[in-house]
């Protein structure tokens, strides 16, 4: 067996907090380069002790390590952990890792090189969602299918698999649409929630959170994890870096969910309201317990979500609920008051399109499109007919068109 070299160099990379290794391994003609997190951090060493004494002891136990498995295992599962350990610096590592482990489930012990299309597009059009047993839709699907081509990538650069094919797989499948479905409020809807939510039977935060949400467009999660320090009063503007979900405080979901919006004038009250109510409570959240510590998820304003039983709703104990139900509105998720915005902005034609992507964090026109087209398809009708967006440059079209 010929002898396995690898280069290996410490890279600073500005927008972590680890130090990182990118390195190259030369073995049987084939050179694979790869980088990975290093797991100390910079305040922890200098790059100086990272190079003079990290590294060489790194890239010994790194060519032990490829040695060994010069007969390694192909199975599935094998390339399926070494993909999730090169993810783990990455700030939605934990939906990876739900995913990845889902597949493992299904296809870990086979060897990764009899694993075929047909295969993989059985597992996908077979996944189901836990709870509510629904097929998953496309764009779920190919979150999962994301997953896949990157083991499969691993597996190609260790030159088990000859190419990587899941690239030539397509889903096809039509989207599935639940409770979850979008359904925007009208302005009438809004102003009844609004003013009804402001009983505290339906929870101290509903009314405060449904002023943000219905005005500013904001997810539930980038909501309940706004600080007093993320509101600039005097230039009037929300800074969302951070969100809330199930206990845990993350960085947003994107590069374009990290962003700068201005406070409207109708969200003014409210946001005085929360930093007033904060400062008593000497906590640094906006939405905060009576102890002033953080919420932990939407549920802590929403409520529990449906009970259900065999598909059918067996018991509805949310505040949300109860607010909808004594305004005499239909149920539907109460992201859907992010949506209401959405559309709203969009009516209103106070805004580009761009400019409404930008408020709700998407990274590009096509999201707002495929979400909130349906919604607006009847609107062009209503266009001014004299609009002229060029000027008069044909000076006769009254006279050829007979109109004058």
């Amino acid at each position: 067996m010929r002898e396995i070299s690898i280069n290996a160099i410490i890279l600073n990379r500005k927008d972590r907090k680890n130090w990182y290794i990118r390195y190259t391994v030369f073995f049987n003609s084939k050179t694979v380069t790869k980088e990975i997190s290093t797991k100390v951090t910079k305040l922890e060493k200098s790059k100086k002790w990272m190079e003079s004494k990290y590294l060489p002891v790194w890239i010994a136990r790194k060519k032990e390590e490829l040695q060994a498995s010069a007969h390694k295992s192909t199975t599935f599962k094998h390339y399926a952990c070494i993909f999730l350990e090169n993810y783990q610096d990455f700030h939605d590592y934990q939906n990876i890792e739900y995913r990845t482990n889902r597949i493992i489930s299904y296809f870990g012990d086979i060897d990764i090189r009899k694993i075929t299309k047909l295969d993989i597009k059985q597992f996908l059009d077979g996944l189901r969602h836990n709870k509510t047993q629904e097929k998953l839709s496309k764009n779920s699907k190919s979150k999962y299918l994301r997953v896949i081509r990157g083991i499969f990538q691993v597996a190609d650069d260790d030159g088990v698999v000859n190419g990587n094919f899941t690239y030539d797989i397509k889903i096809n499948a039509k989207e599935n649409r639940n409770l979850l479905a979008i359904k925007p409020f009208n302005k009438t809807e809004v102003a009844k929630l609004l003013e009804i939510s402001k009983d505290v039977k339906y929870g101290k935060l509903l009314h405060l959170y449904l002023g943000v949400a219905f005005h500013q467009g904001m997810s539930p999660s980038e909501i309940i994890a706004l600080q007093i320090g993320d509101i600039d009063t005097v230039h009037r503007t929300i800074n969302i870096h951070r969100n809330i979900t199930k206990g845990r405080i993350k960085e947003t979901k994107t590069v374009y969910r990290d962003r700068i919006i201005p406070i409207f004038d109708t969200t003014m009250p409210y946001i005085i309201e929360l930093i007033r109510e904060a400062k008593l409570k000497k906590s640094i959240w906006l939405f905060s317990n009576d102890d002033g510590t953080h919420l932990n998820d939407i549920r802590d304003i929403r409520g529990n979500k449906l009970i259900t039983k065999n598909m059918k709703v067996i018991k509805k104990q949310t505040k949300w609920y109860k607010l909808l139900s004594d305004a005499g509105i239909e149920y539907r998720d109460i992201k859907n008051c992010r949506h209401t915005f959405a559309v709203s902005a969009i009516e209103s034609k106070q805004f580009t399109m761009q400019q409404v992507a930008n408020l709700l964090g998407h990274g590009s026109l096509q999201m707002i499109i495929h979400h909130y087209a349906k919604f607006l398809d009847k609107k062009a009708i209503d266009a001014d007919r004299k609009i002229d967006l060029y000027g008069d440059t044909f000076s006769d079209t009254k006279n050829r068109m007979n109109f004058g």
